[in-house]
């Protein structure tokens, strides 16, 4: 790693991000399509810096109220860290930088994948929770990323995967689960193998947005469309100032609700979890 690359790296951990990783921009190029490599975004793009950030406190975590975690812990560190390393790169090194785009423009595919930004700085590996990005010291992260056209040293991906952890491929081999698919076995499946690792890993994303992500965009347009077409005026009243519509808008005006509502494959998963643990 040269100065240039610690250098980031420092500014990045300074205006919030946990962990900070370094990708080659051509790395993306045989693992995405045309449309979502870094250089479809940047022409140009030599580099990506990929920002992990804390999402929930711990104090969030123990709330015996599950639904506070709807409205708390999602403060966005590290599009922050992002934006701040962003405005480094193209005032002191004279790059351009663009934060990667992690929201949908059509569909549910972002123009670039976070997940595999971070599993290819070398910052985590997918789990059998949802797939999930984990990293190895502190679980749970979510990531963020710019594309610079500046040339940096990157990282290598994680040799040894986070997930399973240790106690888990325990678990597995007496009684063939683990935390995270035992709590949800309606979105997930999988497999340990014999050596410890995931042999096997199916998650049902269709199941899981049904269930876990109720509240956002498409709630509030759903409920909009059956607001108008409501021919009571009592009715269409009630509809307008009652929870679900109100949830749905307090979604879209904060983009908190539609991040998730629900975290028991992660409440459970030991990885991290020593950081949880607080007095």
């Amino acid at each position: 790693m040269t100065p240039r690359e610690a250098e980031i790296k420092e500014v990045g951990r300074r205006a919030g991000g946990r962990v900070v990783g370094i990708a080659a921009a051509a790395a993306f190029e045989s693992r995405v399509p045309e449309g979502y490599r870094p250089g479809d975004i940047l022409p140009g793009a030599r580099s990506v810096v990929v920002a992990g950030g804390d999402g929930p406190t711990a104090g969030a975590w123990r709330c015996p109220d599950h639904r506070v975690m709807e409205i708390t812990g999602y403060d966005l560190r590290e599009n922050v860290a992002i934006h701040v390393m962003c405005d480094h790169i193209e005032r002191e090194w004279r790059h351009y930088a663009i934060q990667a785009p992690s929201l949908s423009v059509h569909g549910h595919e972002p123009p670039m994948s976070m997940m595999l930004a971070a599993e290819l700085a070398g910052l985590g590996t997918r789990s059998l929770a949802a797939h999930i990005i984990l990293n190895p010291e502190y679980g749970l992260l979510y990531y963020a990323a710019l594309i610079t056209t500046a040339e940096l040293a990157p990282d290598p991906p994680l040799e040894t995967p986070a997930c399973p952890h240790p106690g888990c491929a325990a678990m597995y081999r007496r009684i063939g689960t683990t935390p995270c698919l035992r709590v949800c076995p309606a979105c997930l499946a999988g497999r340990v193998g014999d050596d410890g690792t995931i042999a096997e890993s199916t998650y049902n994303r269709e199941r899981c947005h049904s269930r876990a992500q109720t509240y956002g965009i498409g709630s509030f347009q759903k409920a909009l469309l059956a607001i108008v077409d409501e021919e009571d005026p009592g009715r269409r009243r009630t509809m307008i100032y009652g929870d679900f519509f109100t949830k749905s808008l307090q979604a879209v005006g904060f983009y908190r609700d539609s991040i998730a509502q629900c975290f028991e494959c992660m409440r459970v998963c030991p990885v991290g979890r020593k950081y949880r643990k607080l007095e």
